[in-house]
């Protein structure tokens, strides 16, 4: 498209061609715009004044395809043919150690943009996830995940895991790939952490540690007087003990023990060794599911079974489905966990919308914290894309421009947020084990942020 003072060159020049002809003057007062034009830089906010609407690596004017293959089937995209569509890749994992949580993640995602799409898209384009790339929560296979699908897609629905993420984020700064991280590390709230990439959701495992200590102390009936912890080192164990040793010292709670080798030296048997040997009043986990079934069940047959508080990602609703054999545990009353969201079942818009997509249109019966994570993680993203459509860029840069300052909005299921501010999110939704809904888990408490998180200086990541 021609710019608006090309255009006025070329009139004045014809209308100076026809007063030669009729005699006229041949001089006339010419006036030319000198006013510079506005330089945006990538912390500047997402409106501009451009006419056309840039686009670039992972943006077509041709429509997204019609389906593609997850949960087991072809899942539809519910792209408009007669739009363009926007590409966003996917770094999952579906043989590692979240291998059970990989494909209720990518389902959920996929029935977001689904639900998206059927209700106007992204302006005069509609969205879909490509193929997902299995890293096996394994940093290096992050990577290759990376390289192999930069190159097609606009910005990432989701990069699994929080080293794992940061493994990839200077490749990201050199690309302008934004990205959903599925992890709630609290770096992803500020710049000095992420570079302005990672679209955060929720409150970080920080707060949830500070809260899950608060509201135990606040509301059970058995005093929470020492603690014992257990999680992977250089995992989003850091973080939650980060916000459990911060409440801990609010609270005057003694942390017995730690138990937090790597994942490749992690041992069931050590960490069930030491709630036997050392008694705590509770126990506070941030492991993957399979862990965390193990630790307690381990210990239940031993006769143990202390509070235990677990980060989002520990905890799995097969725990207490039908005929499990650690379901009786489970719902025992002694368990409790801290999440970002409140569960599937919530009363709120973006809850609604979810059910019926996932549920009503999709078929699917689980309703995981794994489903609401892959849901709600969208949310933001989708903000951000609709700021760049508003500020006529769809490239990557004008895409990550637009992710350094926009309110974004979850039809309720989170609070509204502006990104980019240095910012952290602490309100926490505490659930227990329940077997009688699809989650596998019933609220407690919702938006909870107690005193810990109200006095900590948030002016940067926990971990």
């Amino acid at each position: 498209m021609k710019s608006l003072r090309k255009q006025g060159i070329i009139i004045f020049i014809a209308f100076a061609l026809v007063l030669s002809a009729c005699g006229g003057t041949d001089t006339a007062d010419e006036t030319t715009d000198t006013t510079a034009a506005a330089v945006e830089t990538l912390d500047s906010p997402a409106v501009t004044t451009a006419v056309a609407v840039k686009t670039g690596v992972g943006v077509t004017e041709e429509p997204c395809p019609a389906a593609y293959a997850a949960l087991g089937a072809q899942v539809p995209t519910g792209a408009d043919p007669a739009k363009g569509c926007i590409y966003l890749g996917l770094l999952n994992d579906y043989t590692g150690p979240f291998a059970a949580a990989g494909p209720a993640l990518e389902g959920a995602q996929r029935a977001f943009w689904l639900y998206v799409n059927q209700t106007g898209g992204i302006g005069n384009y509609s969205v879909a996830i490509v193929d997902g790339y299995d890293t096996q929560y394994n940093p290096a296979k992050m990577i290759e995940g990376y390289a192999a699908q930069k190159d097609q897609v606009a910005a990432l629905a989701m990069s699994l895991g929080t080293v794992q993420t940061q493994f990839i984020l200077d490749e990201m700064d050199k690309d302008n790939m934004i990205t959903a991280p599925m992890s709630w590390w609290s770096g992803w709230s500020y710049k000095s952490g992420d570079k302005g990439l990672g679209i955060e959701f929720g409150s970080s495992y920080c707060a949830q540690g500070m809260n899950i200590v608060d509201w135990g102390v606040e509301n059970l009936p058995v005093p929470i007087k020492t603690i014992g912890f257990i999680g992977y080192a250089g995992d989003y164990a850091a973080d939650y003990l980060a916000g459990v040793k911060a409440a801990a010292a609010t609270n005057g709670i003694t942390i017995a023990w730690e138990y937090v080798p790597s994942i490749a030296e992690f041992d069931v048997a050590a960490a069930v060794g030491l709630m036997a040997t050392q008694a705590v009043d509770a126990v506070y986990m941030s492991t993957s599911p399979t862990q965390t079934s193990q630790i307690s069940g381990g210990a239940a047959q031993l006769g143990i079974v202390p509070l235990t508080f677990m980060a989002a990602p520990a905890y799995n609703e097969a725990f207490v489905a039908e005929g499990s054999p650690i379901a009786a545990l489970f719902t025992s009353g002694a368990f409790y966990t801290a999440a970002w969201v409140d569960p599937y079942e919530a009363d709120t818009p973006g809850h609604a919308a979810m059910r019926a997509t996932w549920s009503d249109a999709l078929g699917q019966t689980s309703g995981s914290a794994y489903v609401v994570a892959g849901w709600s993680s969208q949310y933001h993203l989708k903000g951000v894309l609709d700021a760049a459509l508003k500020g006529k860029d769809l490239t990557r840069a004008g895409i990550r421009r637009a992710a350094a300052n926009v309110n974004v909005d979850s039809e309720g299921m989170m609070p509204i947020r502006t990104l980019g501010q240095d910012k952290a999110e602490t309100s926490t939704s505490i659930t227990t084990p329940d077997g009688t809904v699809a989650s596998g888990s019933r609220l407690v408490k919702s938006n909870y942020s107690g005193p810990t998180a109200a006095s900590h200086d948030w002016s940067g990541p926990c971990s």
